[in-house]
């Protein structure tokens, strides 16, 4: 009798450790669907940020261009002006100091 018990016992316990063990693989698997299900998540949110960084630099370039190419315009257009400005202050001395050393000996 005592065996027969023995047997009962471990086929039982055998029975239970199979049931933990597919439970186990269940949970196993379900993990492993929500890790895949959080990997896409953590991308998607990885992406969507690198993107924002991306879109704040190059609107931060853009402008820090846009401010150069004011700054260089508008110390080209006071040059332009000044040698304008030069120009028609000294034209005729210029051309009296080109003439007279050209047709002077």
């Amino acid at each position: 009798m005592m065996q027969g018990s023995i047997i009962k016992n471990t086929i039982q316990l055998d029975k239970e450790a199979r049931i933990k063990i597919d439970e186990l693989k269940k949970e196993k698997d379900h993990l492993d669907e929500r890790l895949k299900t959080e990997t896409v998540k953590l991308q998607k949110s990885y992406d969507q940020d690198n993107k924002k960084i991306l879109d704040e630099r190059k609107t931060s370039y853009q402008e820090e261009i846009k401010a150069r190419q004011e700054k260089e315009k508008n110390t080209y257009d006071k040059t332009l002006k000044d040698i304008q400005k030069q120009y028609k202050e000294n034209r005729d001395s210029w051309i009296k100091d080109i003439y007279e050393a050209c047709i002077k000996p």
